[in-house]
């Protein structure tokens, strides 16, 4: 690296570094006004360098090096938890395949992908999607010029195979089948356990998502005006650690109501806390939902092991956590809620994804529908 200043009073810049490939490279830069611009030329060139702006390419690169570098950018652009299950499903069900470990970029054929497609759809209901981070891979490659053509332009999809049906479990809850399970878990967790059922009471009667819920601290309640402010979640990172971050959109970000019940239960969790951090000389973290030792948050996985302990002791369908936000969406529209409120309440960035669940409800509505006239016009 050197800065020189020429004999007309203006400077010149010359950067030599060694490149991916092994190769010595320079970047040369003359005619420079001054030498703080030289400097800031020579600063910029040396970020980009680390970078990895003028690493060059050939068909020699792997398919593992081509993931590595598309999911350096990817990182960037989503949230930790979808990085991490996008990661996971490139490293268990691409990189490990016996036909894409360690081979050349240039020798995967569209021949090639269609056989490993036909064999990927009669194992994963959602493989299309799952398989769109190879597409983008490829496609990176043509942009690089590593690749001239992206083989997945001549495959084609075939219709997945369909995913067994577990009988024993269910989307939502109905209004009865969610009053057994708040019912059960008031009775189950009492006293210094009384946080899960507050936990669950959140998200049946507010559709928080479960990120969101446990992330919640006391100033984010309002007592007063029976509100909540969502601000942040909790998720897991590429590594898996609990992480406190925030919600996955803009529309995430918002103040909801909740009814006085949920708020008066808060309230009476909020005491038994107070007492608990009193009893063991420790100092609030703030959180409304905390680990065992009450120093930290709670973390991501626990929740699952409450609701199969409910489930299993009210004798209730097994249902997913995501399953209560579904509940509250459910029960919404069947009183009437309309989907702008829905949206709001929900966090839902784009309406259509809240239409989405408004339709699927509104479908399985139709067969009740003639019934629901004749009991209010029965002549």
């Amino acid at each position: 690296m050197s800065i020189k200043k020429q004999s007309d009073g203006t400077y010149s810049v010359r950067v030599s570094f060694t490149d991916n490939l092994g190769k010595r490279r320079e970047k040369n830069k003359k005619g420079i006004k001054s030498s703080t611009i030289a400097k800031k030329w020579e600063r910029d060139i040396l970020n980009k360098i680390d970078a990895g702006d003028f690493d060059e390419f050939s068909t020699d690169m792997t398919l593992n090096l081509a993931f590595d570098l598309w999911l350096k950018t990817y990182s960037t652009k989503v949230a930790p938890s979808t990085y991490r299950k996008t990661e996971q499903f490139i490293n268990i069900h691409i990189l490990t395949h016996e036909w894409f470990d360690k081979v050349k970029v240039d020798d995967i054929s569209s021949v090639m992908l269609q056989r490993y497609i036909n064999e990927l759809s009669t194992k994963i209901f959602t493989y299309k999607q799952n398989l769109s981070s190879f597409k983008h891979v490829m496609n990176m490659l043509v942009s690089l010029e590593v690749i001239k053509v992206n083989p997945f332009n001549k495959v084609t999809f075939p219709k997945p195979v369909q995913p067994k049906v577990y009988t024993d479990r269910v989307d939502y809850y109905t209004k009865d089948q969610l009053k057994i399970f708040l019912e059960t878990t008031r009775n189950i967790y009492q006293d210094s356990k009384y946080y899960v059922y507050a936990f669950f009471r959140i998200l049946a009667f507010s559709g928080l998502r479960k990120g969101e819920a446990l992330a919640l601290e006391w100033t984010d309640i309002d007592f007063s005006n029976n509100t909540i402010n969502i601000n942040k979640a909790l998720s897991l990172d590429k590594m898996g650690n609990t992480i406190l971050s925030t919600p996955k959109t803009k529309a995430g970000i918002r103040t909801i109501r909740v009814d006085s019940t949920t708020i008066s239960i808060l309230k009476h969790y909020q005491a038994i806390q107070s007492t608990l951090i009193l009893k063991r000389g420790l100092k609030s973290t703030g959180f409304i939902f905390t680990d065992t030792t009450m120093k930290s948050y709670l973390k991501a996985r626990q929740p699952r092991k409450w609701c199969e302990a409910i489930v299993k002791e009210a004798g209730l369908p097994r249902i997913k956590i995501h399953g209560f936000r579904h509940t509250y969406a459910t029960l919404s529209i069947q009183a009437g809620m309309n989907v702008k409120q829905l949206q709001y309440q929900l966090g839902h960035d784009d309406i259509q994804t809240t239409l989405g669940v408004y339709t699927s409800i509104t479908e399985d509505m139709k067969e009740t529908t003639a019934d629901i006239f004749t009991s209010l016009v029965n002549f």
